[in-house]
């Protein structure tokens, strides 16, 4: 390999790695529109997140209803919006908890050199995972796109300082860029008397920023956001009579969403990284023999301990002692 090509090989990782880091500012949160969640006495519907979507007149913004034009055709509808849920346990030695999965997605991630993102492709998505314990109190909120990149953990007051990782400290971390909060504090209302807010940023649809707010309360402008299960995925209506998935169902990236693929990636970054489909959406399966790993960590030798489909496994590689 040549010394020229070596170094052009080079730019482009760190041209894309630094194009994933660096965070415009922020509009004013007044501008965002808000995803108001169906209401209801169902977990699923007590805890469920309100979404703030910055500059929402444009459709890749806007979170969106996943439809079938045919068997490999996959769009995501901007005018129709919704969130898909479901509702898992886990146990560990300690015991046994409820995580609310809320999955929902957009158009794109714009491709493009100006600006770049490095994660641009079709078809995305992002999970806020709520972890409750016996007494369904919020112990712990999880945020994660739904190809495993951009973990954050956010423990709330319900949640022992013990059962956090050794080193964990309260105030802010830094995800890939973007500043989020370490802890949530519940203070001592009823579990369900506020409602996790979650901020997202245009164009990338990462999270900005998390806070609490009351359960009742209705900023505006907002749009009531329906549910529909999350295994309605895998049967998504065309035609007058049939159905297909959402997921690719056969060959080497059999659980993985039709249409996601990430080629800036893919050449910047599957190559260190050991991982062929990195920053590909996928199926969040129920356990290790359900869909594809949904790895976490881009550490090869990381790749089990940090799926996400043994929750508890995967709470315990990060450090948290549930």
């Amino acid at each position: 390999m040549s010394r020229f090509f070596r170094r052009s090989i080079f730019f482009l990782l760190v041209l894309g790695l630094s194009a994933c880091a660096v965070v415009p500012r922020p509009a004013p949160v007044s501008s965002a529109l808000h995803y108001l969640p169906a209401p209801g006495t169902l977990l699923l519907e007590r805890f469920a997140p309100v979404f703030w979507v910055e500059e929402y007149q444009l459709d890749r913004n806007r979170i969106g209803k996943v439809k079938a034009q045919s068997a490999d055709k996959i769009v995501i509808d901007p005018d129709s919006p919704v969130i898909y849920t479901e509702q898992r346990q886990f146990s560990t030695a300690k015991g046994t908890y409820t995580n609310l999965l809320y999955r929902v997605h957009f158009q794109e991630i714009p491709s493009g050199f100006s600006p770049f993102y490095l994660g641009a492709g079709k078809n995305v998505g992002l999970f806020i995972i709520i972890t409750l314990g016996p007494d369904e109190q919020p112990l712990l909120y999880t945020t994660v796109h739904t190809c495993g990149c951009y973990l954050a953990f956010h423990p709330t007051s319900f949640l022992p300082a013990e059962n956090r990782p050794a080193d964990w400290k309260i105030g802010r971390q830094t995800i890939y860029g973007e500043s989020l909060p370490t802890f949530l504090d519940h203070g001592i209302e009823a579990p369900d008397s506020q409602r996790l807010q979650v901020r997202l940023r245009p164009d990338t649809h990462r999270v900005m920023d998390l806070w609490l707010a009351a359960a009742d309360a209705t900023p505006q402008p907002a749009i009531r956001i329906p549910f529909q299960p999350l295994n309605s995925l895998q049967q998504l209506p065309f035609g007058d009579t049939e159905t297909t998935s959402f997921y690719e169902s056969s060959g080497n990236r059999a659980g993985y969403v039709k249409g996601s693929y990430k080629n800036y990636e893919r050449l910047l970054m599957s190559w260190w990284a050991l991982a062929w489909k990195i920053g590909q959406d996928k199926y969040l399966g129920a356990d290790k023999e359900d869909g594809p790993m949904f790895y976490t960590s881009l550490k090869p030798w990381a790749r089990e301990a940090s799926d996400m489909r043994d929750f508890a496994r995967f709470l315990n590689y990060w450090g948290w002692d549930l």
